[in-house]
């Protein structure tokens, strides 16, 4: 059995989180109440969370992948020993929260009026980082 381990992020809004895990391609169930993370054997764990990645989507021998609302608002990551080895590890998280900056930066801009005019990818030493360009009405 893999051990599950938490992890710090400083995402709040759960809207934002959804969107950028779906726009990695994940098909996430949202629990407002929270419900069980599911072992690689099929087994139901004692973690809980409230936004999930079913471990169907991963690979063959994961587990759920899970973000849990903290008591200050900001959502924790339970990551598994065994997915942090094959990606799931902090690097894959600095992903989630590019996607999930990304989205809300969007809704942001729109509801101030911008024009969304483009998006572009441009590769750095730390790993690619998203420009996006908007302009005012």
């Amino acid at each position: 059995m893999s051990a599950y381990g938490e992890f710090e992020t400083i995402m709040q809004e759960e809207r934002f989180l959804v969107e950028g895990l779906t726009a990695m391609g994940y098909k996430v169930e949202v629990q407002a109440a929270g419900a069980a993370l599911v072992g690689y054997h099929g087994d139901e764990r004692t973690e809980t969370a409230h936004v999930i990645i079913r471990r169907a989507q991963l690979d063959s021998a994961s587990n759920d992948i899970g973000f849990v609302r903290g008591a200050d608002g900001h959502f924790r990551a339970i990551l598994s020993e065994y997915d942090r080895s094959i990606g799931y590890n902090e690097q894959w998280l600095g992903k989630v929260h590019q996607h999930y900056k990304e989205s809300q930066t969007m809704a942001a801009a729109k509801s101030k009026g911008y024009i969304f005019r483009r998006k572009e990818v441009i590769q750095t030493s730390n790993g690619p980082q998203i420009q996006l360009q908007f302009v005012a009405r």
